[in-house]
Parts: structure tokens; sequence; C-alpha cells
């Protein structure tokens, strides 16, 4: 158990023998941040719907277009992410900073697993 923040919130112990929705869509982009539980879920899912990678890569390239359009024609460079749950690969903020070094991010979910946690960038 770890603690951060004046509150002292307490980080709950992460089963990683069942799948998590936030590390299967990790798994489905073939990122780095999952379990083998994460994993053997994806390997179900492949079986009966083969294409469902595509929607998770589908979302993460409008996110990409979107946050470079705002960066690079709408001049934003600061944004609030709600419901980033985990940072996985092409998350807003590596995004905004591919095209802004200075963008500011703040990551912002309801998670049991991110309690007590704060991201931002």
């Amino acid at each position: 158990m770890a603690a951060d923040g004046p509150r002292d919130a307490k980080i709950p112990d992460i089963d990683v023998s069942k799948p998590n929705v936030a590390r299967v869509y990790d798994a489905m982009l073939g990122g780095k941040d999952n379990f083998a539980a994460d994993r053997e879920f994806v390997a179900d899912i492949l079986r009966f719907a083969p294409m469902a990678p595509l929607g998770a890569i589908s979302n993460r390239q409008f996110l990409r277009r979107v946050v470079q359009y705002l960066v690079e024609e709408a001049c934003v460079t600061q944004f609030l992410d709600l419901g980033s749950g985990l940072p996985t690969q092409g998350n807003v903020s590596e995004v905004a900073h591919q095209f802004s070094k200075p963008a500011r991010v703040v990551h912002v979910d309801n998670d049991p697993y991110l309690t007590g946690c704060s991201h931002a960038t």
C-alpha cells in the first residue's frame, strides 16, 4: 500500500488475476501496462471478434487527430482529460507534447486503482 497527498489516501492492492478494462484496452493497443489475465481476456475476445482491436486503434487515431488539430490549428495548450483511465500509449499528454512541448494536461479519472494518484504534465 502507498500513500499520496495530504488526505493520506490508500491505494488498493491490484488483483492481477482478473482483467481490468483499462489494462485490457492497453493490451488491445499492444501496450506494456497489462498482465496475463488482461491478455488472456483479449485472446478470448479475439476468438469471437477478431477485429476488436481496430476499435481501440481507431479511437487512438481519432484522439491524435483531435489533439493535433487543437494544438496546431486552434492554439490550445491546456487540456483536461476526463475519464482518462491508465495513461496508455498515445494518450493526450504524449500527443499534445509532440506538437507543443509547453502544453499542459491534467488527467482525471475515478478508478479505484488510481485513487490517491495524480498525474499532470
